[in-house]
Order: structure tokens, then sequence, then C-alpha cells
């Protein structure tokens, strides 16, 4: 089905009854995600892909002369989110999608040393390792080509934030967007690559440039070029939230509609449905992918605060500081 001008409201909500939005949602100390994909009203299949990781550290005192009440358990946990957009056709569109959150999950698991270093290290560790990865993705991604020649020409965006204590960092190639939204309101954190955007960079109105939107200038595809991929890195509050989505949503929802919809709504999981709700009543016309993360309190631990309190309390001078 395409979209044209007889199309109805009444009608295109006839196309998705069976297909209804399922959101999923986890709250945790610190953090509460939810994520949802559709397929639109117009694509008979969904080639977006998402993936929501906990990443968990922990410290067990095993044996210690300190007295028992001293002793706690010193956990750290990160999070990550991605969404990924398959271009390519009916089949190819999901693999190539798949493949990158695939190489995301595996990029979470092999962050062995995140509790260890603090931001900036692990931020260019971060950036290394994404480097290495979105090479893994291309050559996934020719590999499969080169055995399936239906899967040839297929690719993939990418936008991902791993956050971490009062941080995120969030990465992006292609046109699926990370939001930051927070006491100044929404703030899109990364810049799409289309020509699109290219355009208006350098000037040109507007209007002249929505012919190029979907006009990708950089993804992940099977040809054998390079792929930059950007990097950010984000400061976090309580009660800020950050978002990814496929342009499903952004192309059909303009930002200040994005950023009341989260602002009105009680939990992660109503924006997620609200949002879908309204690309959905735009039109549809491609699939729809939201992640919303919202921090709760500050994920950075404090696992000898009370211990050092208690050591502070004892001394005149207050010489032992508090761990902020």
């Amino acid at each position: 089905m395409s979209l044209n001008e007889e199309d109805t409201v009444d009608d295109l909500l006839a196309v998705s009854a069976n297909d209804p939005v399922h959101v999923q949602s986890v709250k945790e100390e610190g953090v509460e995600i939810s994520a949802v994909t559709h397929r639109g009203r117009v694509r008979n299949n969904n080639e977006d892909q998402y993936a929501v990781v906990r990443r968990t550290r922990s410290g067990v005192v095993l044996a210690s002369s300190l007295p028992s009440s001293d002793l706690k358990h010193q956990d750290r946990t990160a999070w990550l989110i991605c969404v990924a957009d398959g271009l390519g056709g009916e089949v190819s569109g999901e693999v190539a999608s798949a493949t990158a959150v695939k190489a995301i999950l595996e990029f979470a698991s092999e962050m062995s040393s995140w509790v260890m270093q603090p931001a900036e290290s692990l931020e260019l560790d971060i950036q290394k390792r994404v480097a290495l990865y979105s090479q893994a993705i291309k050559r996934d991604l020719r590999d499969m080509a080169s055995e399936n020649a239906e899967l040839d020409g297929m690719a993939t965006t990418l936008t991902a934030a791993y956050i971490y204590g009062d941080s995120a960092v969030v990465v992006n190639v292609g046109d699926s967007r990370s939001y930051l939204v927070g006491s100044g309101g929404l703030r899109q954190i990364t810049r799409d690559h289309t020509v699109a955007q290219d355009l208006l960079d350098a000037g040109v109105p507007v209007e002249s440039t929505r012919a190029y939107g979907n006009v990708l200038t950089r993804c992940f595809g099977t040809d054998g070029d390079p792929v930059p991929v950007d990097v950010f890195h984000v400061k976090l509050n309580v009660d800020d939230r950050i978002l990814l989505c496929s342009d499903g949503l952004s192309d059909l929802v303009i930002d200040t509609d994005i950023a009341a919809v989260i602002a009105e709504s009680k939990s992660t999981a109503d924006a997620c449905e609200t949002l879908v709700s309204a690309a959905l009543l735009a039109g549809g016309r491609d699939n729809i992918t939201v992640v919303l993360a919202r921090m709760l309190e500050s994920m950075q631990p404090h696992p000898l605060n009370d211990l050092y309190a208690r050591i502070d309390n004892k001394t005149d001078s207050g010489a032992v500081t508090k761990a902020e």
C-alpha cells in the first residue's frame, strides 16, 4: 500500500489494526528504559532493530577484618541502548540492521575495563573500540553479500548510547537520531548524515532540501569504503532522558511535539507508545523505532559513603572527605 491524497486516517488505522504497539520496559534503581518498534502503515516488513543491555560489575568482599556492617557489595551498572535502521529491500535491510545490533551487543560484552577507568579514559577506549567494530560491521556485511547476491547493496544506520554514572557516550552513523531531553528542553545530540543536512549546513533553504532528506551520505554498507563514526560525550542529570529513534519517528513528528510528549508522559513506556502513535497518525510511511531512557538518579555508586561518614564524624578536623 502507498499513501496518496485519497487515503484517510480511518483507512490507515485499519491497516495496522492487527499490528499493535508492544512496548518493552525495565525500571531499576537509577534508570527507567522503554523500547518499541513498529512496522508502520506502509511497509510490509520491519527493517528496524533495537537493543537494551545492562552491564553490571560486582565486587564481593569474601574476607575482611572490618566489621560486617562496614562491608558492602560494590556494584556498578552501565547501560547500552541502540537503534539500527536497515536499508536494501524486503529481507536485506533486516539482515543489515541485525548485524549492526549484534556487533553492538558484542561491543558491550567486550567492554571489560569500563569500571576501572576515569571518564576521559573510558571515552577514548570507546572511540577506539567503536572504530574497530565499525570495520567489523562492514566486513560482516560484505562477507554475507558475497555469499548471497540478494544481500548486495544492503546497508544500515546505527545510533547508540553507552550510559555510565552521570555521563553517556553516544555514537552515530546515518540518520537515526539521539536526543537529550532535560531541563533545557530537547536537543539533538547527533547530526544526520544526509544530503539534506549537508545542504542545510551550506545555507540552502529548507524547502530545497526536502527531496534529499532520505539520501544518506554515511551508513554501514557492503562497499569497501571505511565509515567514520561520530562520537559525542553527554553529561547527565537526574530526570534527564536520552531518546534514540529511527527516521520513521523524526521524519513525521517534529521536535517540539516529541519534547511535549516526553514532558507530559507519566513513564517512558507511555512516552514510547504515544510517540509511535503520533508517527502512525502522521502516515506511518516507514518503520518506527523508539528507545527512551530516563535517569531516575545518578548511577554513580557510593559504596564507601557510609564508612567515610562514620570516620568523618570521629575526627575533629574533618580531614576525611566524603566521596562525591
